[in-house]
């Protein structure tokens, strides 16, 4: 059987897109017929409000600690395994970084396993990365979200260099831009400087993507044809072709 695509969805700072381009992923990946799991590794669990399911059932830090939770059923390709409090837990930040891979090597009953990954918290960031096949870093154009996009980028980049087993491969994704902002209109020129070597791909500011989120209904299901949703058919593209 065939290995699941195994997504980090990774950024250091708060605020720039990922919980929207994590969901927004599996809801068209979802629509194309594959069986996607949702690993929120957000204390917040934004996931599941996002996608109108559970949040205190177990999910994630179960899995974490050797546990099978059942996961929240969002229609018939998509289940979330919330986040929540536990994850910030003495006891979770307390185990390897590796662990999440191996925790999820047995799951077979899925096609793409897509990793929310909280702002701020490295120790939760790295088990994703490190059970990831591929890794999106996430930034706006503010120049904060710049530097921990970098530092994301060189932390992957040694961790390779050392022989570390973590995502093979990776694009940065330039999130929620809206072309009627001056530093949004400069802000992708400035990405073959800092990511000379790294697939850079767009999400565009979209009322549909805000507004699905707002409605805690799958993209595909509430604005399937915005711009952003073409934004993101082109990064499942990559995801799922190389």
């Amino acid at each position: 059987m065939t290995s699941p695509h195994r997504i980090a969805v990774a950024g250091r700072k708060g605020g720039v897109g990922k919980t929207t381009i994590s969901c927004g992923l599996a809801s068209i990946l979802a629509h194309q017929g594959k069986r996607v799991l949702i690993v929120d590794l957000d204390p917040q669990s934004n996931v599941a409000f996002t996608l109108g399911v559970k949040l205190n059932v177990p999910g994630t830090a179960h899995l974490l600690m050797g546990k099978t939770p059942k996961g929240e059923q969002v229609d018939n390709n998509i289940v979330v395994y919330p986040g929540g409090a536990e994850l910030e837990s003495q006891d979770v930040q307390n185990l390897t970084r590796g662990l999440l891979a191996e925790r999820i090597s047995n799951l077979n009953n899925c096609d793409v396993i897509i990793f929310d990954c909280p702002p701020g918290n490295k120790h939760l960031e790295q088990m994703a990365l490190m059970a990831a096949s591929s890794a999106l870093i996430i930034l706006d154009s503010h120049p904060i979200s710049l530097l921990g996009a970098v530092r994301v980028e060189k932390q992957l980049k040694a961790a390779r260099e050392k022989g570390i087993n973590i995502a093979p491969r990776h694009a940065v994704i330039l999130s929620k831009i809206n072309q009627s902002r001056k530093l949004d209109k400069s802000f992708p020129q400035m990405m073959p400087k800092y990511f000379p070597d790294t697939p850079c791909m767009m999400v565009h500011q979209d009322a549909g993507l805000f507004n699905a989120m707002a409605e805690q209904t799958p993209i595909m299901d509430y604005a399937p044809k915005g711009r952003g949703v073409e934004n993101l058919k082109i990064v499942a593209k990559w995801i799922i072709d190389g």
